[in-house]
């Protein structure tokens, strides 16, 4: 095995009994690696080295562009990038945050920092969820021929969504900020699972059936997998 060189940014490991592959990723700055739990902390290093260019450009990239406090910050909706616009005035009684003239525009009492519009910005999140996400799972359920005991949104750092074993639906308010089509696979794919409770090959046909680009649309979801 080849040495292994000391990493300039730390990690953590999240250890799962059934999955077959290694997978990195980055959250709110963060690097994460999912492995089995068979798989020695020597081959785990050994992975993140050798993605050690693609994590610190990760990091590099999340850094400038994800402080919404910060100049030239945006948000997404629906997979349209706004510019955030701040508006501090000690008068105004309520903090809250409007798109309009195509920013996004925060209206703060106080000094903005990246927590408290983060904030914002999810409680917008869900407030839109009921309007466009419950209309796609009621679709695709009428379609799939399922039925979700119970769906909930809320504010997720790991994952779009999830379905229990009692097919209850819990979405990501997140799932906002991506394009329709993407919001759509995931809804798909949690209502796959009240038929198959994992992911083998009769779930993914499944899901292809509804969703035959599911495989681009997964792609095109990891772009926005840092802002979780």
């Amino acid at each position: 095995m080849p040495k292994i060189h000391p990493l300039p940014f730390t990690y953590r490991v999240i250890r799962k009994p059934h999955i077959k592959h290694l997978y990195i990723r980055i959250r709110d700055g963060k690097v994460l690696v999912t492995a089995n739990t068979g798989v020695s902390k020597e081959h785990i290093e050994e992975f993140v080295g050798s993605k050690q260019t693609w994590v610190q450009k990760q990091l590099s990239s999340t850094t400038q562009k994800y402080d919404l406090a910060q100049r030239d910050a945006q948000i997404y909706l629906l997979g349209d990038a706004y510019p955030v616009r701040l508006y501090s005035d000690a008068s105004q009684t309520k903090a809250m945050m409007r798109i309009e003239d195509r920013t996004a525009s925060f209206y703060l009492p106080h000094t903005a920092t990246h927590e408290r519009l983060l904030s914002l910005r999810d409680a917008y999140y869900r407030s839109l969820c009921p309007e466009i996400i419950t209309p796609l799972v009621e679709k695709y359920a009428k379609e799939m021929r399922c039925s979700p005991d119970k769906v909930t949104y809320r504010r997720n750092k790991s994952r779009w969504g999830s379905c229990s074993a009692r097919n209850r639906l819990s979405l990501n308010t997140r799932l906002m900020m991506l394009p329709e089509p993407m919001i759509s696979y995931v809804v798909i794919h949690e209502l796959a699972h009240i038929t198959h409770k994992n992911h083998a090959t009769a779930f993914w046909l499944l899901v292809e059936k509804y969703c035959p680009d599911y495989r681009v649309l997964r792609r095109g979801i990891r772009a926005f997998e840092s802002f979780l």
